[in-house]
């Protein structure tokens, strides 16, 4: 497959699909060639393919060493006086060629991939990257091809992205489970949402409403951010969800109540001196409700078995639903962790 293909084939590719692509998915077919070749088929391979710009060099499919378009053209074939082709015609290419500057396996991130190659030296910032499955040679990777498809996944994780909070959305939210599932790992699901927000939204106004949303979306994303392995997404309107280890959990959920809470006098002006304040409710009557708090539902893949998201989202429907029963209950903050074995 030649680039242009590869990039026409990412341009087709629905959204998530492109999110979900590995680093293998991108490859191109290029013929290795093997160890004993000669200097000579090697140039005249790059001289029948202008777009060829690395070939892997193999013993028994297994990459030992690159040849890169630029470098071999100027070293050995041109060399130091013009002299390089008679001087090297008779060698094989396994005297000449280069260490392979990254093999990155076929199903390794293309964001790791990307966090890979920043670190090469500078001279081969540019190199096409050799794919290797199951320890042998797969295919490589031009650099170009990856960058548009790291610029095409950015720009819908950036559509995909909350406007007042800048948090992921339901997409990256849905993702980040399911490779949570996929890879056995055992973690927390917190679902977080504000209570009474719709009549604080109709007592004192939207644009207050809005700030209140980004607070706590502040709020999430500062407690997290020394928490290795979290994940703050944003659902819509005041509904988050935060995903991160059992043991940091409840500890996390604790500390967004706390900062949200100190934020009240903001949030409420006079109304914070009474403790309460005056709104509409569902049935258009005048109800007295509770000063802004939170209810933080969790459901943990610890004591349940979580096969798929929409297994997850099914659990957690029940589990909130308690929360916010209890929430009700005691008019303030809650943290409830759902215990159930099934």
């Amino acid at each position: 497959m030649l680039i242009n293909e590869v990039e026409i084939s990412i341009k087709c590719s629905t959204e998530s699909s492109i999110l979900d692509l590995l680093i293998g998915d991108i490859s191109i077919k290029v013929e290795p060639i093997n160890k004993t070749a000669s200097i000579m088929d090697v140039f005249l391979r790059f001289m029948k393919d202008e777009q060829l710009s690395l070939i892997p060099v193999v013993d028994n499919n297994i990459v030992i060493g690159q040849v890169q378009r630029n470098r071999f053209l100027e070293n050995t074939v041109l060399g130091r006086f013009g002299y390089g082709i008679h001087l090297n015609a008779k060698k094989s290419i396994y005297e000449v060629m280069e260490k392979p500057t990254f093999i990155l396996d076929y199903n390794i991130t293309l964001e790791e991939a990307s966090m890979i190659i920043q670190k090469r030296e500078l001279k081969h910032i540019y190199d096409d990257i050799i794919i290797s499955r199951y320890n042998e040679y797969h295919g490589v990777v031009p650099i170009n091809v990856l960058l548009e498809t790291i610029t095409q996944r950015s720009i819908i994780i950036a559509r995909d992205s909350n406007p007042l909070t800048g948090l992921p959305g339901n997409w990256a939210i849905q993702r980040e489970i399911e490779r949570r599932i996929r890879d056995k790992c055992v973690f927390d699901v917190c679902y977080i949402d504000i209570n009474h927000f719709k009549p604080y939204n109709d007592c004192y106004g939207f644009e207050k409403g809005d700030k209140v949303i980004t607070y706590l979306g502040n709020i999430l994303k500062d407690t997290i951010i020394d928490i290795s392995d979290s994940f703050i997404g944003h659902i819509g309107g005041d509904d988050f969800i935060m995903v991160t280890k059992p043991a940091h959990s409840k500890s996390i959920c604790e500390k967004v109540i706390k900062s949200f809470e100190e934020l009240l006098p903001i949030f409420h002006g006079e109304d914070f001196i009474n403790g309460y304040y005056v709104a509409k409710n569902r049935k258009y009557e005048e109800e007295i409700f509770s000063l802004l708090s939170l209810t933080c539902a969790i459901v943990s893949t610890e004591t349940r078995r979580i096969t798929s998201f929409a297994h997850l989202a099914s659990i957690a429907s029940e589990v909130k639903t308690e929360a916010k029963k209890l929430s009700r209950i005691n008019k303030n903050s809650v943290i409830f962790k759902d215990r159930r074995n099934e």
